[in-house]
């Protein structure tokens, strides 16, 4: 697991090194797809924020309007003036009985102003600064962590796109003179993507830890649990909003955004303890590579030049191919052309000397050196090799096909 840099909201650490941590969700306004996180009454808004604390909540995140796309639950838009009333009056009325961390969910410049003037520390922007032309400005000025989210611009909204648009909105945050350890990244979760690339994402958040930030992820009650589940109520998706938080916090999730805080506290410390840890020694780490993609937003952050990160991908990334009984010769020559590319190759220790007729062979390159055999062993027509080679190019087509 790669580890990122740390940013501190207050005294609050997020990622580089730190446990996952759990933000609340509290919504403001009527329009939202979960009706029940709604409060907008000051009673049950001092309940609900002094139960989420109790239940370990380390930070509230509230929002005046409702992001969940119209198309998927018929939420509807209000003007800016409602958003700040609501905001200015929950912020308010927190404050009157509380200290606990608050962000502010908007795209406004002028709602995120605001909130800031009344001392809460981080703004939550799912736009990633690009709605508001004027919210790179305020965030820097008031010099407050901002979380950038991957908002999808269109339905097959891909890892690749997701990575794209967080990088262009980390362009704009520099550009802007927002420090670099104040960014946290989204991966933009939900907002009617169909289920399948939502799935995609939570199981490539790797390749979001290498652009070097800490990764918050919002799978509370989305609509592909309800899809993958049978569930088109959000009230019924609790159990699925809890596994699949503990797999993002197991792939690599910093922050979780759930509606159910005791939930995904319990969930977030299941998937800590089933992350894998990252290796490192002063200023070596040891960096887990899975495929060519992961390998060239490495090498682009490093400064390599993009015309030879596509060469250098395929010699970061080793494969490991079993091949079902192949004749004693053909193990053989796969063994020497392997060798001969500068890969390796095992079968059968009795095979040299030909005591059997047909082995199982495990061959262990990068993925240049597997590719350049393929090539090589597909025009050889003895021993089974043209389709060993076949079968060789159908399992890199779909091992390619199923990188976003």
């Amino acid at each position: 697991m790669i580890q990122t840099r740390q940013i501190k909201i207050g005294t609050l650490g997020i990622g580089g090194g730190n446990p996952p941590r759990v933000m609340g969700v509290i919504n403001l306004s009527a329009e939202s797809f979960y009706s029940q996180s709604v409060e907008n009454d000051e009673s049950k808004l001092e309940k609900r924020v002094l139960r989420m604390i109790e239940e370990g909540v380390e930070i509230i995140d509230l929002g005046g309007a409702s992001t969940a796309p119209k198309e998927v639950y018929g939420t509807k838009e209000i003007g800016i003036d409602e958003e700040y009333s609501r905001v200015k009056r929950g912020i308010q009325t927190v404050r009157e009985f509380s200290d606990v961390l608050l962000s502010i969910d908007t795209t406004s410049s002028e709602i995120a102003e605001m909130a800031l003037k009344q001392g809460v520390q981080l703004v939550n922007d799912v736009s990633g600064l690009q709605n508001d032309p004027h919210m790179a400005k305020v965030v820097a000025e008031y010099d407050v962590p901002v979380i950038l989210m991957a908002m999808p611009t269109h339905p097959n909204f891909e890892v690749k796109d997701a990575i794209n648009r967080l990088q262009a909105s980390i362009d704009i945050a520099i550009q802007a003179e927002i420090d670099e350890n104040k960014i946290i990244l989204d991966p933009g979760i939900g907002f009617g993507k169909p289920a399948e690339y939502d799935i995609e994402l939570i199981k490539e958040l790797n390749r979001f830890k290498i652009l070097g930030y800490p990764i918050l992820v919002g799978v509370s009650r989305k609509a592909f649990i309800g899809t993958l589940l049978g569930q088109p109520n959000p009230k019924d998706r609790l159990v699925g909003t809890i596994s699949a938080t503990a797999i993002a916090v197991a792939n690599g999730a910093d922050m979780i955004r759930a509606h159910d805080v005791y939930e995904a506290v319990q969930a977030s410390i299941i998937g800590g303890y089933l992350r894998r840890q990252t290796v490192t020694h002063e200023k070596i780490e040891l960096v887990p590579i899975q495929h060519e993609l992961e390998g060239k937003q490495i090498l682009r952050q490093i400064g390599t030049g993009r015309e030879i990160t596509g060469a250098l991908s395929k010699k970061m990334v080793s494969l490991c191919l079993r091949i079902k009984q192949v004749p004693t010769p053909g193990a053989l020559i796969l063994k020497q052309e392997m060798l001969a590319l500068g890969g390796d190759a095992a079968y059968h220790h009795d095979t040299i000397d030909f005591e059997i007729e047909y082995t199982d062979v495990i061959l262990m390159g990068t993925i240049l050196q597997i590719e350049r055999l393929m090539k090589k062993v597909r025009k050889m027509t003895y021993f089974g090799l043209k389709e060993i080679g076949i079968s060789i190019e159908k399992i890199l087509q779909t091992r390619e096909r199923s990188l976003r």
